[in-house]
This record gives C-alpha cells, sequence and structure tokens, in this order.
C-alpha cells in the first residue's frame, strides 16, 4: 500500500489529476529527433497549442546544432532541462552550458526524453504551458549571472510554479536553492558534527553592531556576505594589537583592525567602528531580500586549504583540495591556488566522508527547514580543517563546513560523471512520481 507523502498539500491533486490524464493523451509519435511536429505545434511536451517558428527558436534554438541524440520511440519519462543564452558560462559561439547536452543525452541513453529549454522573460508562458503537460521534472542548469531579457525572480517563480502548482520534480526547487546557498545556513547547521559552533547571523544593523564587537574580542573573526561566490565581501578580521585578544568583554569602536579580503588577499586597516559602518552595505534591501551578514570564528588552518566535496544526491563523487599560495588565505584559483582532485573514498579523507556523509547528511536538510525536499541533484560542501573541540582531544584533524552550494554546480570539466546525474534524476522524478499516485489514491 502507497504511503500519503506529508508534503501532498504543495500541490494540489486535482492539478496531479489532469497531469496524468493529459500524459496517457500524449502522443508519442516525434517529428525527428526532438518532438516537434510537422505542423510546427509544440507537441514535445504535448497537447499543447502550435507554436510558430520564432517561438520554436525562443524555447530551444537550433537542436541540430548541438549535438542532442533521438529521443526514446518510447521514453520511460520526461525531463525537460533549463538554460538561459548568453553568460560568462559558455563556450564562444555555443547557447547551452559545456555539461547541458551530455545530461540530456546521458538521461536518453537510459530510455527517458530529455529536452534542453531556453528560459526568457518573453518565453514565460509559452514555457508554462510547454512543461506543464507530460512532464516529470526539471533541472535546473542556469548559473547566476546577468542575461539579456532574464530576470531572476521571475525564473524562480516558473520554477517554483511548475513544481508547487503542477506537480514537476523540481532539480532544485528555489526554496530549496535559496536556503541552501545563503550564509546563514552556517549558522542554521552551527549544530552538525561539522559544524561550526562559533557562527553568527546578523540580518540587521542593531545586532550587527552590538554584536561584532564582542565576538572579536575574543579572537579572529570571518564575516561573510550573503552575495559572491569568488570571495567578494569575504573578511577576515584581526586585531593590529593582537595583546588586545581576550582582555575586554567588548572592543571600543577606535580599536585598529586589519582585514583581509578573500576574492585577492589584499590588505587594509580600519577602526572597529569604520568597519561596522563599511559593513553595513551588505545588510542594506532587508532580509527579504537575501541581506545578511555571518560572523564566525577564523579558522588559523584554512592556509592548509579547503575542501570541497562534490555530490550527485547522497552520493560523493569527488574531493577537490584548493590549496591557497604561499601566505594566503583564499582559496580561489584568481587568487593563484591549487587544486589538487581526490577519489571520494580516498583515505586521506575517511574521517571527513564519515563524520560529514555518514552522521551529518542525514540531519542537513532538516536543519535548513527543508526536511520534504530531496538532496540537490548536484551539489558541493566545502570544507576547513580545525582543531579538536572539547570533549574530542584526539589531537586528529577535523573538518568543519565553510559553505555549501547548489546553484547550478558545473560538472564541465568532469563529463564523465553525466551518467550518474542522470541516474539520480530519474530515481528523484521516479520517487516525485510515486508521491502523485500517493496524494491521488489519498484523494479518492
Amino acid at each position: 500500500m502507497l504511503s500519503v507523502p506529508s508534503n501532498c498539500a504543495s500541490w494540489t491533486c486535482s492539478a496531479v489529476m489532469a497531469l496524468n490524464i493529459t500524459a496517457t493523451l500524449i502522443s508519442d509519435s516525434l517529428f525527428g529527433s526532438f518532438g516537434l511536429n510537422p505542423n510546427g505545434n509544440c507537441q514535445a511536451i504535448y497537447g499543447v497549442a502550435g507554436c510558430t517558428a520564432d517561438e520554436r527558436d525562443l524555447l530551444f534554438g537550433n537542436l541540430t546544432a548541438y549535438g542532442l541524440m533521438m529521443q526514446p520511440a518510447e521514453p520511460k519519462g520526461r525531463i525537460i532541462v533549463f538554460g538561459a543564452r548568453g553568460g560568462d558560462d559558455k563556450s564562444p559561439g555555443f547557447d547551452h552550458r559545456k555539461d547541458t547536452i551530455p545530461i540530456c543525452n546521458s538521461l536518453i541513453e537510459l530510455g527517458w526524453w530529455a529536452m534542453p529549454v531556453f528560459y526568457s522573460d518573453s518565453a514565460y508562458d509559452l514555457i508554462v504551458k510547454y512543461a506543464s503537460q507530460g512532464v516529470d521534472g526539471y533541472i535546473s542548469r542556469v548559473n547566476p549571472d546577468v542575461y539579456d531579457d532574464f530576470t531572476i525572480s521571475k525564473y524562480e517563480k516558473l520554477l517554483g510554479t511548475l513544481a508547487d502548482s503542477y506537480g514537476l520534480a523540481a532539480m532544485a526547487h528555489p526554496q530549496l536553492i535559496s536556503k541552501f546557498g545563503a550564509k546563514d545556513a552556517l549558522a542554521k547547521i552551527a549544530p552538525l558534527r561539522t559544524g561550526l559552533p562559533d557562527t553568527f547571523a546578523y540580518y540587521d544593523r542593531e545586532t550587527w553592531r552590538a554584536k561584532f564587537p564582542t565576538t572579536i574580542s575574543q579572537g579572529p573573526r570571518v564575516i561573510k556576505q550573503n552575495r559572491g561566490s569568488q570571495g567578494e565581501g569575504i573578511w577576515i578580521v584581526k586585531l593590529k594589537d593582537p595583546s588586545l585578544w581576550r582582555k575586554n568583554h567588548s572592543l571600543d569602536l577606535g580599536t585598529e583592525l586589519e582585514l583581509t579580503e578573500a576574492v585577492d588577499n589584499h590588505v587594509e586597516y580600519m577602526q572597529l567602528g569604520e568597519f561596522l559602518t563599511f559593513a553595513e552595505r551588505y545588510l542594506e534591501g532587508g532580509v527579504e531580500n537575501g541581506a545578511q551578514l555571518i560572523d564566525q570564528a577564523f579558522m588559523p588552518r584554512i592556509s592548509e586549504g579547503e575542501v570541497r566535496v562534490l555530490f550527485i544526491g547522497a552520493k560523493p563523487v569527488e574531493i577537490l583540495h584548493k590549496k591557497p599560495k604561499e601566505g594566503g588565505v583564499s582559496a580561489t584559483l584568481k587568487s593563484g591556488a591549487t587544486y589538487t582532485r581526490y577519489e571520494p573514498d580516498d583515505p586521506t579523507f575517511a574521517r571527513l566522508m564519515h563524520s560529514f556523509v555518514n552522521r551529518d547528511l542525514k540531519n542537513l536538510l532538516p536543519l535548513l527547514g527543508m526536511h520534504n525536499h530531496p538532496l540537490p541533484l548536484l551539489w558541493t560542501a566545502d570544507f576547513i580543517l580545525g582543531g579538536p573541540r572539547p570533549p574530542w582531544v584526539d589531537g586528529k584533524d577535523y573538518y568543519f563546513i565553510g559553505e555549501l552550494n547548489c546553484a547550478c554546480v558545473g560538472i564541465t570539466t568532469q563529463l564523465h560523471l553525466t551518467s550518474l546525474v542522470a541516474v539520480e534524476a530519474i530515481r528523484i522524478s521516479e520517487e516525485n512520481r510515486r508521491m502523485k499516485h500517493a496524494c491521488n489514491a489519498s484523494k479518492i
């Protein structure tokens, strides 16, 4: 007997029943390789009113030029893969990311229909018609960037509508992408074994100005803005006079600070009061627009590098050690860091894999308030080495999470992983299909 999903109310069962009926009416006689019928109708996701040649170009572009394989005649299911034209993540003369078509082809090889679709604001309504009938799920491959005819809030609304109103399996849901990638996730997951307890999130100027003079008095800190991914607005904050550490519960606003920005390791000097005012720029726009500051204890072993673990669902598939250049603390390529890849079962990182994968992973989404969602299809977790903390006094290495990300994690240099991505995408879609059937059954 099917169990009824706890999030059954997140989309209406009547909408799901309509989708199931539509799916049974879909014609599987595809035109060419791509599911466009000879009369120009958008039958690819099917039973939708006809679309013009201009609309087909808006949605698909020139599919024959991208190397997309022929779709299966009787697909086991259907997934669309969203992208956006333009941006810095494309090769010259190519509209898709380098990993988009290989992901589609890996799905096709497993008997699933997979279609790359370009999102633009102009195509919003057409995509809703196109994608809301006979589709099992979507994969979002839109990297945070600036695109023509593209509003991020409208794109996120589309993804949410397809998941919540039409029951598509979301890979990933915009709420999950937002909560997963927001820097205050580090404060929420502090209770994990790999979480850093000494972590605070600030959402307003008053709390920031009241709390930071206290935390900085006890030792070096790292201040992170919520935006940016290459170290912009991430500051390592130390006292210019180290003899002042732990002398007072709070520091005077005239205390001299030494500031190192992680993006390029450049150093600045400010008084505490000046830095408090300077960092308030990261709180502009309010919490409703993602403005926040994260305040963490500085981990001096960052000079040994960050360890990034790449996941496909719950499966770790690669470990990347990002080591800063000599004398630096930033692990970005821009700052001169060197990258070394390891297999996930490399004994060097056995302790990390045991702590996070075997013990913490099951608690990650509940702590983020996303327990009704699957883990992202593709995501990364960055870890920093730290010393043991009580009651752990065995002197071994410990790892603490420094960042999570599931916003279009790239595998353009690891295309051999697309088959694993396809398997996980199918698993998520089939589980979502099972939940829809259980929801339907509960309403009969």
